[in-house]
């Protein structure tokens, strides 16, 4: 866990946060009581890798120089590794599983967050919308069911966080439509379809997971991010090599700031649609009696706040704080997936005593909730989407089952009584 407060804390420098002097740093334990005995290679050595890792990918200064110099041999490796499996399902050597639905996978590049978790809402929303049968398909990162199971039906939880990860629980609470986690993703998208006739697929996560076959595939590209950063793991950030946008069906070019994008993305073949994304906070979440409930985001302004996260890229967190002017005092870094425990908790309960909210981001919270504060003081913030051209997106997603919405709302309305019907168009 990382410790701070002050300047600097939230990347943009509010006035908050540069009267209260000097960033200060934790003693990298994980929360709770830093002199509580540990066992060997326990969380604590993962924490310091992440935070080093974020050092090394985004840092400059002839140091970090020298050490992504030296990891080259690694990333060349690496890449190897990634060619080949990329090869082998190309040739058909390796062969992919169809499973009898339409099938999306929404993802990107580089680790950390990008706003898939939001734009796969809002495609299945719009997908709802329009009548189609839909459901999320997640790996469970984190849960300790590896085999296919349902997390949600659209309208009841059926799993938990310890089970099937924080973010399909996330997907699970936040969306209306079904989700199914498992290692085996053309396992769970078998179930998706043998459950709940589910005849459209979105994959959250998915672009480098092979196996299943897909129809389209949707890779989001962070607007803000340096064009420089071509670097595969462990030197760099990226996943695969930046040649694989080729693959693409789509790229959403995602900006996070009404200023704009500041990286434009050319298609790279000439059927690939580019769209832009705006993702940008709608309200915020608590925790009520019976579910979560919506607090205008207005609330935070002048209000006293620790910003508390687990995830990978938590500057987004800090910079929706300072656009709604609340007055960053404190800041708890866990890692990505973070599973909080009871030290944790008086960890945070310490952070909490003077400040008026607890926000945190939506995958936090589902791991939060069921604290003790959680019902007083914290909140999440619900992370909307925006698209350019959200017509054409819909075109490419939907594919043949947008013709069978239109077909059926044709037949239905040629079964109406004459003075329901629409007007006919003349030629």
């Amino acid at each position: 866990m990382v410790r701070r407060s002050g300047r600097g804390a939230c990347g943009g420098r509010p006035r908050a946060c540069r009267r209260r002097g000097e960033r200060r740093r934790g003693r990298g334990h994980i929360g709770g009581d830093p002199r509580r005995p540990r066992a060997a290679g326990e969380v604590v050595v993962s924490e310091r890798s992440a935070r080093l890792a974020a050092r090394l990918w985004d840092g400059e200064g002839a140091r970090l120089a020298l050490a992504r110099l030296a990891l080259a041999p690694a990333s060349a490796l690496y890449a190897g590794v990634v060619l080949a499996r990329n090869a082998a399902y190309r040739t058909g050597l390796v062969r992919t599983r169809r499973v009898g639905a339409r099938t999306v996978s929404i993802g990107n590049l580089r680790i950390g967050g990008s706003g898939k978790t939001p734009l796969t809402r809002w495609l299945a929303a719009e997908a709802q919308a329009r009548g189609i049968a839909v459901a999320i398909i997640s790996r469970g990162y984190g849960g300790t069911t590896a085999a296919p199971h349902v997390v949600g039906d659209g309208a009841t939880l059926r799993s938990d966080v310890a089970a099937s990860g924080d973010e399909a629980v996330m997907l699970a609470r936040t969306a209306a439509v079904p989700v199914v986690a498992g290692h085996d993703r053309a396992a769970a998208a078998a179930l998706a379809v043998e459950t709940f006739g589910s005849r459209l697929l979105l994959c959250d996560d998915a672009f480098q997971h092979r196996r299943l076959a897909r129809d389209v595939d949707i890779v989001l590209v962070d607007a803000g991010q340096r064009g420089g950063v071509t670097r595969l793991l462990p030197a760099g950030p990226l996943r695969e090599p930046l040649a694989a946008l080729r693959r693409a069906h789509v790229i959403v070019v995602a900006e996070r700031d009404a200023a704009g994008a500041t990286q434009s993305v050319p298609a790279s073949r000439p059927d690939q649609l580019v769209v832009r994304a705006r993702f940008a906070p709608t309200a915020l979440l608590r925790v009520g009696p019976h579910a979560w409930e919506e607090l205008g985001l207005a609330a935070l302004a002048g209000q006293r706040v620790l910003a508390l996260s687990g995830v990978a890229r938590p500057r987004p967190l800090y910079e929706s704080l300072r656009d709604w002017e609340a007055d960053l005092v404190h800041i708890l870094e866990y890692p990505d997936h973070h599973p909080y425990d009871i030290a944790d908790w008086h960890e945070i309960s310490h952070a909490a005593k003077d400040v008026e909210f607890v926000v945190t981001t939506e995958k936090d919270l589902v791991k939060l909730e069921r604290f003790p504060f959680a019902r007083g003081k914290l909140v999440a913030l619900r992370l909307g989407v925006t698209i350019d051209n959200p017509t054409a997106l819909l075109a490419r997603v939907l594919g043949p089952l947008a013709a069978d919405v239109l077909a059926g709302v044709a037949a239905a309305g040629a079964q109406r009584p004459w003075h329901e019907r629409p007007p006919e168009r003349g030629p």
